[in-house]
């Protein structure tokens, strides 16, 4: 009795053990996996960004004025980790721009900087889950007023 009692221990620990590898591996093909560049800083991914997408893909003229608003954007997120950012995380960030900014055309190239380097960065790389960008608008409560010159 004590043997099949040893037996039927090791063999449900066995069991244990292969449901719960079974069940990681499932969790693991479902959800895509944690890849190691999610891990990134975002100051890191947009000079990556830059280099490996973008100069490619479009006008010189155009990742020069990207390129541009990096120096802003890296101090407001350029700290946090690419799987970290969310929704809201920029939403502040966007507040925080529109305080250091006179126009609304430098908001709307650092919304457009943030936007497509997270959904590059999703959907082309495929260093995050999704997108938090993806809805990221310029609040409408923000107004542009012309400044008068005497």
């Amino acid at each position: 009795m004590e043997k099949e009692n040893k037996l039927l221990k090791v063999v449900l620990e066995q069991k244990n053990e292969a449901f719960a590898a079974g069940q990681k591996a499932y969790n693991k093909f479902i959800n895509g996996g944690i890849k190691k560049e999610s891990e990134m800083f975002y100051s890191d991914y947009l000079d990556y960004w830059m280099k490996e997408y973008f100069e490619i893909n479009y006008k010189y003229s155009t990742a020069r004025r990207y390129k541009e608003t990096f120096g802003a954007i890296k101090k407001e997120l350029g700290m946090y980790k690419l799987n970290a950012i969310t929704p809201y995380l920029l939403n502040q960030t966007l507040l925080r721009l529109y305080q250091k900014t006179s126009t609304k055309e430098a908001l709307r190239n650092y919304q457009k900087v943030i936007k497509s380097s997270l959904r590059d960065a999703a959907y082309y790389f495929g260093f995050i889950q999704n997108n938090p960008a993806g809805d990221l608008q310029i609040p409408r409560v923000l107004s542009f007023e012309l400044k008068k010159t005497i």
